[in-house]
């Protein structure tokens, strides 16, 4: 049985790693805005954000599903 301070840490380890997840997230959006400047610096507003949203929708959707078929790849060799 998982005691009180046992879950107390548990608790706080998982609230941790989250949170440095969240400011990893943070430091990606800056860098990924660095690097899509260029294209919605130069439409009007809304329209190059939106623009820019696609493009980085686009390549974490890709990248998601490359990850995805690795991992399952992975587990399957595991597997055997």
């Amino acid at each position: 049985m998982i005691t009180v301070l046992e879950e107390i840490k548990k608790q706080t380890l998982t609230l941790m790693t989250a949170a440095f997840g969240f400011v990893s997230a943070l430091v990606w959006k800056d860098a990924i805005s660095a690097w899509l400047r260029p294209l919605y610096e130069s439409a009007e507003g809304a329209a190059g954000l939106t623009i820019a949203a696609f493009v980085v929708t686009i390549v974490a959707v890709v990248v998601t599903i490359i990850l995805s078929k690795l991992l399952a790849s992975r587990e399957a060799k595991e597997a055997k």
